[in-house]
């Protein structure tokens, strides 16, 4: 890796630098060279004869994007019977929420995300795109509906029955993965989460290792968790919570220690960085070279939705910017505060200078 960042960074002080000349610089037999041009190129990086640069750098959110429906009881919900409800149309789906979380923290979000040929699809795709996230990678199904999540919600604000069509993921394959992958790979890092189908999930997997390119991935639900492999050396960063981590260890978590325990049994299949969140009681990391437990900030919480996807969003902000996994973890557990406080499940008031408020502040 460090000489393949070495042969990169004298191509971009002159990309007409010949093979045999770069390999004089970093120290390579000029055939070595070769097969880190070959791998460049693979993996997006350059673009071919006199290594054209890519300038594109950022994030490319992978996975789902959906309309959320919410209809409020008005009155005690009678089943097998209509009811009077208010209802609220928002966007949601967890790779869409991540990229707008990071379009506010100033990062490039790219969103990889499959729509159908419908009205719900075309709104999705404008107001990605009005926001400023890169749109230039939503695949349109024509034959697909896009995803909705549809929720009855009672008058003391509990959920009565939630249902969703997320029938589009499953029609995105390993092939059409493959496709788009040269465009993916452009990115500096690829977020993935698991609503896209088994295969197409394994193909993101293989290939972000086979680039070298950091994935972070959020498992979404136990459930979703069954569909990734055994081997997740392809997997930078992992971000369950306690029930997904006890599906993918194993192990049952009753303690701080079996917190560790699950970790080390991810760390042993692969992942480099695991983070568990825990909700109420804060988040556990783990890597091979950090190991702890950050305590959740106190606050008045609006809403829960969508404060996940914004701690998710501020770990990938802490690894671009060269933080350290518990420094990560702080900022993300931040980012999740400030939406908390909020109704919305992206805050607007969401952005760099007020999470390092926050955070001069609780230190």
């Amino acid at each position: 890796m460090e000489k393949e960042q070495q042969i990169l960074n004298f191509i971009k002080l002159n990309p007409y630098i010949s093979q045999q000349e770069l390999a004089d610089e970093v120290g390579l037999s000029r055939p070595a060279v070769a097969n880190y041009i070959k791998r460049l190129i693979a993996s997006g990086d350059i673009k071919g004869r006199a290594y054209i640069l890519n300038d594109h750098s950022g994030v490319t959110c992978i996975g789902g994007a959906n309309v959320d429906r919410k209809s409020h009881a008005l009155q005690d919900v009678r089943m097998e019977s209509s009811n009077p409800v208010i209802t609220d149309e928002s966007l949601g789906g967890v790779a869409r929420n991540v990229a707008e979380n990071l379009v506010r923290l100033d990062l490039k979000p790219t969103l990889a995300t499959f729509v159908g040929q419908d009205k719900e699809g075309a709104w999705l795709t404008e107001s990605a795109y009005k926001i400023g996230i890169d749109t230039s990678e939503v695949t349109t199904l024509p034959q697909s509906r896009t995803g909705t999540y549809t929720a009855l919600i009672d008058r003391n604000g509990e959920l009565v029955v939630s249902m969703a069509d997320m029938e589009i993921y499953n029609k995105v394959s390993e092939q059409l993965i493959e496709q788009k992958w040269q465009q993916y790979a452009r990115s500096d890092v690829i977020f993935l989460d698991t609503n896209i189908s088994e295969s197409a999930i394994h193909a993101v997997i293989r290939r972000s290792k086979s680039n070298q390119k950091p994935l972070f991935l959020d498992p979404v639900s136990s459930i979703k968790a069954k569909k990734l492999p055994g081997d997740l050396s392809g997997v930078h960063t992992i971000i369950p919570n306690k029930e997904e981590a006890e599906e993918l260890s194993g192990i049952t978590i009753n303690s701080a220690n079996d917190l560790g325990k699950a970790c080390h049994e991810l760390l042993r299949r692969g992942v480099k960085q695991v983070v568990i969140t825990l909700g109420e009681e804060g988040i556990y990391y783990c890597s091979n070279d950090e190991e702890g437990k950050v305590e959740a900030i106190r606050t008045e919480v609006a809403d829960v939705t969508g404060a996940g996807d914004a701690f998710t969003a501020g770990i990938i902000y802490g690894f671009i910017n060269g933080q350290s996994l518990q420094q990560a973890c702080r900022f993300g557990l931040a980012c999740a505060t400030l939406t908390l406080q909020s109704s919305q499940s992206c805050s607007e008031d969401l952005s760099t200078e007020k999470i390092n408020t926050l955070l001069k502040e609780l230190s």
